[in-house]
Protein backbone atom coordinates (compact mmCIF):
# COMPACT_ATOMS: atom_id res chain seq x y z
CA UNK A 1 0.00 0.00 0.00
CA UNK A 2 2.73 2.46 0.97
CA UNK A 3 4.72 1.83 -2.22
CA UNK A 4 1.69 2.49 -4.43
CA UNK A 5 0.71 5.59 -2.47
CA UNK A 6 4.29 6.90 -2.55
CA UNK A 7 4.50 6.35 -6.30
CA UNK A 8 1.25 8.21 -6.94
CA UNK A 9 2.30 11.15 -4.77
CA UNK A 10 5.79 11.20 -6.31
CA UNK A 11 4.19 11.49 -9.75
CA UNK A 12 2.24 14.55 -8.59
CA UNK A 13 5.45 16.15 -7.33
CA UNK A 14 7.32 15.26 -10.52
CA UNK A 15 4.62 16.80 -12.73
CA UNK A 16 4.47 19.97 -10.65
CA UNK A 17 8.25 20.43 -10.90
CA UNK A 18 8.34 19.47 -14.58
CA UNK A 19 5.69 22.08 -15.39
CA UNK A 20 7.28 24.82 -13.30
CA UNK A 21 10.79 24.32 -14.67
CA UNK A 22 9.77 23.80 -18.30
CA UNK A 23 11.73 25.66 -20.96
CA UNK A 24 9.43 28.60 -21.73
CA UNK A 25 9.63 31.51 -24.11
CA UNK A 26 12.64 32.63 -26.09
CA UNK A 27 15.76 32.01 -24.03
CA UNK A 28 19.37 32.64 -24.91
CA UNK A 29 21.53 29.50 -25.24
CA UNK A 30 23.29 30.04 -21.90
CA UNK A 31 19.92 30.38 -20.17
CA UNK A 32 18.63 27.23 -21.86
CA UNK A 33 21.70 25.37 -20.62
CA UNK A 34 21.06 26.61 -17.08
CA UNK A 35 17.44 25.38 -17.09
CA UNK A 36 18.51 22.08 -18.64
CA UNK A 37 21.01 21.69 -15.83
CA UNK A 38 18.26 22.35 -13.28
CA UNK A 39 16.05 19.73 -14.85
CA UNK A 40 18.93 17.24 -15.05
CA UNK A 41 19.26 17.10 -11.26
CA UNK A 42 15.76 18.03 -10.11
CA UNK A 43 13.86 15.57 -12.33
CA UNK A 44 16.45 12.79 -12.32
CA UNK A 45 15.22 9.23 -11.92
CA UNK A 46 16.24 7.46 -8.74
CA UNK A 47 15.36 10.26 -6.35
CA UNK A 48 13.23 9.06 -3.44
CA UNK A 49 11.23 12.32 -3.16
CA UNK A 50 11.08 11.46 0.53
CA UNK A 51 10.90 15.03 1.85
CA UNK A 52 8.15 16.34 -0.44
CA UNK A 53 6.29 13.05 -0.05
CA UNK A 54 6.32 13.63 3.70
CA UNK A 55 4.74 17.06 3.16
CA UNK A 56 1.90 15.59 1.11
CA UNK A 57 1.27 12.74 3.55
CA UNK A 58 1.11 15.12 6.52
CA UNK A 59 -1.45 17.25 4.70
CA UNK A 60 -3.53 14.16 3.96
CA UNK A 61 -3.18 12.94 7.56
CA UNK A 62 -4.75 16.25 8.60
CA UNK A 63 -7.67 15.78 6.21
CA UNK A 64 -6.49 17.96 3.30
CA UNK A 65 -5.86 16.93 -0.32
CA UNK A 66 -2.23 16.41 -1.34
CA UNK A 67 -2.55 19.31 -3.80
CA UNK A 68 -2.78 21.74 -0.88
CA UNK A 69 0.84 21.02 -0.02
CA UNK A 70 2.27 20.70 -3.54
CA UNK A 71 3.86 24.18 -3.82
CA UNK A 72 5.51 23.79 -0.42
CA UNK A 73 6.58 20.21 -1.17
CA UNK A 74 8.15 21.39 -4.44
CA UNK A 75 9.99 24.15 -2.56
CA UNK A 76 11.41 21.61 -0.14
CA UNK A 77 12.60 19.44 -3.02
CA UNK A 78 14.28 22.45 -4.63
CA UNK A 79 16.21 23.12 -1.42
CA UNK A 80 17.17 19.45 -1.09
CA UNK A 81 18.35 19.21 -4.70
CA UNK A 82 20.40 22.41 -4.41
CA UNK A 83 22.13 20.96 -1.36
CA UNK A 84 23.03 17.76 -3.22
CA UNK A 85 24.44 19.67 -6.20
CA UNK A 86 26.62 21.83 -3.96
CA UNK A 87 27.66 18.90 -1.74
CA UNK A 88 28.96 17.08 -4.82
CA UNK A 89 31.25 19.94 -5.86
CA UNK A 90 35.04 19.45 -5.72
CA UNK A 91 35.32 21.95 -2.86
CA UNK A 92 32.90 19.82 -0.81
CA UNK A 93 32.58 16.03 -1.20
CA UNK A 94 34.03 15.93 -4.73
CA UNK A 95 31.63 13.24 -5.96
CA UNK A 96 31.45 12.29 -9.63
CA UNK A 97 28.29 10.19 -9.50
CA UNK A 98 24.89 10.43 -7.85
CA UNK A 99 22.02 7.97 -8.35
CA UNK A 100 24.18 6.17 -10.88
CA UNK A 101 24.54 9.26 -13.09
CA UNK A 102 27.37 11.81 -13.42
CA UNK A 103 26.94 14.65 -10.96
CA UNK A 104 25.76 18.02 -12.18
CA UNK A 105 29.17 19.70 -12.24
CA UNK A 106 30.66 16.80 -14.20
CA UNK A 107 28.04 17.27 -16.95
CA UNK A 108 27.59 21.05 -16.92
CA UNK A 109 30.71 22.40 -15.22
CA UNK A 110 31.29 23.82 -11.76
CA UNK A 111 30.13 27.36 -12.53
CA UNK A 112 26.77 26.19 -13.86
CA UNK A 113 26.32 23.78 -10.94
CA UNK A 114 26.88 26.63 -8.48
CA UNK A 115 24.36 28.82 -10.31
CA UNK A 116 21.82 25.99 -10.44
CA UNK A 117 22.10 25.52 -6.68
CA UNK A 118 21.74 29.25 -6.09
CA UNK A 119 18.75 29.37 -8.41
CA UNK A 120 16.96 26.42 -6.84
CA UNK A 121 17.36 27.81 -3.33
CA UNK A 122 15.92 31.14 -4.43
CA UNK A 123 13.16 29.57 -6.51
CA UNK A 124 11.99 27.60 -3.47
CA UNK A 125 10.83 30.77 -1.76
CA UNK A 126 9.18 32.02 -4.96
CA UNK A 127 7.15 28.80 -5.05
CA UNK A 128 5.94 29.40 -1.50
CA UNK A 129 5.13 33.07 -2.11
CA UNK A 130 3.18 32.32 -5.28
CA UNK A 131 1.59 29.09 -4.06
CA UNK A 132 0.15 30.67 -0.91
CA UNK A 133 -0.36 34.23 -2.14
CA UNK A 134 -3.89 34.18 -0.80
CA UNK A 135 -2.74 33.15 2.68
CA UNK A 136 0.02 35.65 3.51
CA UNK A 137 0.26 34.76 7.20
CA UNK A 138 0.73 31.10 6.33
CA UNK A 139 3.25 31.95 3.62
CA UNK A 140 5.37 33.97 6.06
CA UNK A 141 5.44 31.09 8.53
CA UNK A 142 6.39 28.66 5.77
CA UNK A 143 9.23 30.88 4.58
CA UNK A 144 10.50 31.18 8.14
CA UNK A 145 10.30 27.42 8.72
CA UNK A 146 12.11 26.47 5.52
CA UNK A 147 14.72 29.23 5.73
CA UNK A 148 15.63 28.25 9.27
CA UNK A 149 15.95 24.59 8.30
CA UNK A 150 18.12 25.35 5.28
CA UNK A 151 20.35 28.04 6.77
CA UNK A 152 23.22 28.53 9.18
CA UNK A 153 21.39 26.89 12.08
CA UNK A 154 20.10 24.03 9.94
CA UNK A 155 21.38 22.26 6.85
CA UNK A 156 24.27 24.63 6.07
CA UNK A 157 25.48 24.49 9.66
CA UNK A 158 25.31 20.70 9.58
CA UNK A 159 27.36 20.61 6.37
CA UNK A 160 30.02 22.77 8.02
CA UNK A 161 30.20 20.32 10.92
CA UNK A 162 30.39 17.44 8.44
CA UNK A 163 33.30 19.05 6.61
CA UNK A 164 35.11 19.47 9.91
CA UNK A 165 34.42 15.87 10.91
CA UNK A 166 36.41 14.64 7.91
CA UNK A 167 39.51 16.06 9.57
CA UNK A 168 38.85 15.14 13.19
CA UNK A 169 37.12 12.25 14.96
CA UNK A 170 33.63 13.08 16.19
CA UNK A 171 31.87 12.01 19.36
CA UNK A 172 28.43 10.44 19.41
CA UNK A 173 26.93 13.73 20.59
CA UNK A 174 28.62 15.63 17.75
CA UNK A 175 27.47 13.03 15.21
CA UNK A 176 23.88 13.31 16.37
CA UNK A 177 24.04 17.12 16.29
CA UNK A 178 25.49 17.07 12.77
CA UNK A 179 22.74 14.78 11.45
CA UNK A 180 20.03 16.74 13.26
CA UNK A 181 21.14 19.85 11.37
CA UNK A 182 22.36 18.52 8.03
CA UNK A 183 19.60 15.98 7.39
CA UNK A 184 17.01 16.23 10.13
CA UNK A 185 16.26 19.95 9.93
CA UNK A 186 14.92 19.77 6.36
CA UNK A 187 12.98 16.58 7.07
CA UNK A 188 11.38 18.28 10.07
CA UNK A 189 10.56 21.36 7.97
CA UNK A 190 8.94 19.14 5.33
CA UNK A 191 6.50 17.79 7.88
CA UNK A 192 6.00 20.80 10.14
CA UNK A 193 5.54 23.16 7.18
CA UNK A 194 2.72 20.99 5.87
CA UNK A 195 1.05 21.04 9.29
CA UNK A 196 1.36 24.84 9.38
CA UNK A 197 -0.18 25.34 5.95
CA UNK A 198 -3.07 23.07 6.95
CA UNK A 199 -3.55 25.28 10.02
CA UNK A 200 -3.03 22.45 12.48
CA UNK A 201 -3.27 23.35 16.15
CA UNK A 202 -0.11 23.65 18.25
CA UNK A 203 -0.54 20.19 19.77
CA UNK A 204 -0.60 18.59 16.32
CA UNK A 205 2.40 20.67 15.23
CA UNK A 206 4.34 19.45 18.28
CA UNK A 207 3.37 15.87 17.48
CA UNK A 208 4.55 16.10 13.88
CA UNK A 209 7.70 17.93 14.94
CA UNK A 210 8.60 15.10 17.34
CA UNK A 211 7.71 12.50 14.72
CA UNK A 212 9.82 14.05 11.98
CA UNK A 213 12.83 14.77 14.21
CA UNK A 214 12.99 11.14 15.29
CA UNK A 215 12.28 9.92 11.76
CA UNK A 216 15.13 11.98 10.29
CA UNK A 217 17.60 10.53 12.75
CA UNK A 218 16.18 7.03 12.30
CA UNK A 219 16.78 7.23 8.54
CA UNK A 220 20.40 8.18 9.13
CA UNK A 221 20.95 5.31 11.58
CA UNK A 222 19.36 2.87 9.12
CA UNK A 223 21.58 4.18 6.31
CA UNK A 224 24.67 3.75 8.48
CA UNK A 225 23.69 0.18 9.34
CA UNK A 226 23.14 -0.67 5.67
CA UNK A 227 26.47 0.87 4.66
CA UNK A 228 28.47 -0.64 7.52
CA UNK A 229 31.33 -2.96 6.54
CA UNK A 230 32.84 -4.59 9.67
CA UNK A 231 36.28 -4.97 8.11
CA UNK A 232 36.31 -1.35 6.94
CA UNK A 233 34.22 0.66 9.43
CA UNK A 234 33.52 4.16 8.21
CA UNK A 235 34.51 6.82 10.76
CA UNK A 236 31.68 9.04 11.92
CA UNK A 237 28.89 6.48 11.64
CA UNK A 238 26.67 5.08 14.36
CA UNK A 239 27.86 1.46 14.02
CA UNK A 240 31.51 2.55 14.21
CA UNK A 241 30.80 4.46 17.42
CA UNK A 242 28.12 2.29 19.04
CA UNK A 243 28.53 -1.07 17.37
CA UNK A 244 25.90 -2.80 15.25
CA UNK A 245 23.79 -4.18 18.10
CA UNK A 246 23.47 -0.87 19.96
CA UNK A 247 22.85 0.99 16.69
CA UNK A 248 20.00 -1.38 15.89
CA UNK A 249 18.58 -0.84 19.38
CA UNK A 250 18.86 2.93 18.85
CA UNK A 251 16.96 2.61 15.55
CA UNK A 252 14.21 0.64 17.28
CA UNK A 253 14.01 3.28 20.01
CA UNK A 254 13.70 6.10 17.47
CA UNK A 255 11.02 4.20 15.54
CA UNK A 256 8.99 3.67 18.69
CA UNK A 257 9.27 7.38 19.45
CA UNK A 258 7.94 8.17 15.95
CA UNK A 259 4.92 5.95 16.47
CA UNK A 260 4.24 7.30 19.95
CA UNK A 261 4.16 10.84 18.55
CA UNK A 262 1.19 9.87 16.36
CA UNK A 263 -0.67 7.82 18.98
CA UNK A 264 -3.60 10.26 19.08
CA UNK A 265 -3.82 10.71 15.30
CA UNK A 266 -6.49 9.02 13.21
CA UNK A 267 -6.03 6.28 10.63
CA UNK A 268 -5.35 9.04 8.08
CA UNK A 269 -1.84 9.06 9.55
CA UNK A 270 -1.26 5.35 8.84
CA UNK A 271 1.03 6.09 5.86
CA UNK A 272 3.24 8.13 8.20
CA UNK A 273 3.35 5.21 10.61
CA UNK A 274 4.19 2.86 7.72
CA UNK A 275 7.14 5.04 6.71
CA UNK A 276 8.63 4.69 10.20
CA UNK A 277 8.14 0.92 10.21
CA UNK A 278 9.47 0.58 6.67
CA UNK A 279 12.64 2.42 7.60
CA UNK A 280 13.09 0.21 10.65
CA UNK A 281 13.29 -2.91 8.51
CA UNK A 282 14.48 -1.67 5.13
CA UNK A 283 17.26 -3.46 3.27
CA UNK A 284 18.36 -0.71 0.87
Amino acid sequence: MLNELARERAEKIQKFLDDHFALKGELLPAHVRLIESVRYSLLQEGGKRFRPLLSLLVAEALGFPAEKALPYAAAVECVHTYSLIHDDLPAMDNDEFRRGQPTNHIVYGEATAILVGDGLLTEAFYLIAEGYRGEPEVAVRLVSELARAAGLFGMVGGQAIDMGSKKEAVTLEELRKMHTLKTGALIRASAVGAAILCRADEAKIRDISDYSENLGLAFQVADDLLDFVPDQPEPGSYPSLLGVEKSRAFLNELTEACLNSLSSWSENADPLREIARYNQSRTK
